[in-house]
C-alpha cells in the first residue's frame, strides 16, 4: 500500500513537472502570420525555420483583412471585413480578445506609440479608436460630412502626435483626426475631390497621399503644415479613354515614395 502510494506521488510530480515545462523561447521578429481568406483562420509561421508553428481560428470574414504590430512585435491586431478586431498574442499562439465593432470594415492602423488601435468603417462610416491592450473603446470619429450623410472611410494611416490620417470616399474630403486625448478627439477637415480611395503617407511622416477615383490626380495634404491645405498633384495621373473599375486601379498602399 505505501509502495503504491509512493509511486502515485512520484506519477503525479513527473505529470506536473511536464505540465510546467517552458514553451520553446522565441523572437517576435522571427515570426510572420499568413491570412487565410476562405476559413476565417490565421496561420503563425517561424520565418528562421520556415515552418507554421500554430493556427488559430474563429476570427470572421478575413476576405480584405489586414494586420498591424505592436511596438514590441509579441501581438497581431486583425480586421476583418466583418468588422471583427482580433488581438493575437504571436508568442502564445491564441487569441487574447476579439470584438465586432462595426458591420462592414475595411483596415486599420496602430498609433505610433503603440497605444490605440483603430479601424477604419464602412457601414457605419467612420474611424473607431480602442485600447491596444485591453481592446475597450475609447472614441469614435463618425464620417458625417453632411447633415445625416456618413462616409467610407479609406486610407487610414498613423501619424506623429497620436494622429491619423484617412480619406472619405463619398464624402471626397481627407480628415486628420488627434488623439493626444483619446477620448476627446480633435478633428480637421479638408477637401480632396471625388472619391478618394486609398491613401498613404511619405517615409518621413509629413505628406499624406489620397488617390482619386472620381477624377484624374492625387491630392497631398502637408501634416506639418496642415493650416495649408490640400493640393492636387500628378494631375493628369490615371487620365484614360475609359473609366476603369476600383479593382484595375492602382491603390496607393502599393505605392513607394523614393528620392523625393
Amino acid at each position: 500500500m505505501v509502495i503504491s502510494r509512493v509511486k502515485l506521488l512520484l506519477c503525479s510530480l513527473a505529470l506536473a513537472l511536464v505540465g510546467c515545462a517552458p514553451t520553446p523561447l522565441r523572437g517576435t521578429g522571427d515570426l510572420g502570420l499568413i491570412i487565410e481568406r476562405a476559413s476565417g483562420h490565421v496561420t503563425l509561421v517561424d520565418t528562421s525555420r520556415r515552418a507554421a508553428y500554430a493556427r488559430i481560428g474563429g476570427l470572421g470574414d478575413l476576405s480584405h483583412a489586414s494586420v498591424v504590430y505592436s511596438r514590441d512585435a509579441r501581438y497581431a491586431y486583425v480586421f476583418g471585413r466583418d468588422g471583427g478586431l482580433s488581438k493575437l498574442d504571436l508568442l502564445g499562439a491564441r487569441l487574447v480578445k476579439r470584438v465586432v465593432q462595426s458591420g462592414n470594415a475595411i483596415g486599420g492602423s496602430i498609433s505610433q506609440d503603440g497605444k490605440i488601435v483603430v479601424a477604419q468603417n464602412y457601414t457605419p462610416g467612420g474611424i473607431k479608436a480602442f485600447d491596444a491592450d485591453t481592446l475597450d473603446l475609447l472614441a469614435e470619429v463618425p464620417a458625417e460630412y453632411a447633415p445625416g450623410a456618413f462616409s467610407k472611410v479609406v486610407g487610414l494611416a498613423d501619424l506623429s502626435g497620436q494622429r491619423f490620417a484617412y480619406a472619405l470616399f463619398d464624402g471626397g474630403e481627407i480628415w486628420l483626426s488627434d488623439f493626444s486625448q483619446p477620448r476627446q478627439p480633435k478633428t480637421l477637415r479638408f477637401p480632396a475631390g471625388q472619391q478618394p480611395y486609398d491613401g498613404l503617407v511619405t517615409p518621413d511622416g509629413r505628406h499624406y497621399l489620397a488617390g482619386l477615383f472620381g477624377e484624374d490626380g492625387v491630392a497631398m495634404l502637408d501634416t506639418w503644415q496642415p493650416e495649408l491645405g490640400t493640393r492636387r498633384i500628378l494631375e493628369h495621373y490615371g487620365r484614360g479613354e475609359e473609366k476603369l473599375p476600383v479593382f484595375k486601379m492602382p491603390h496607393l498602399r502599393g505605392w513607394a515614395v523614393a528620392q523625393g
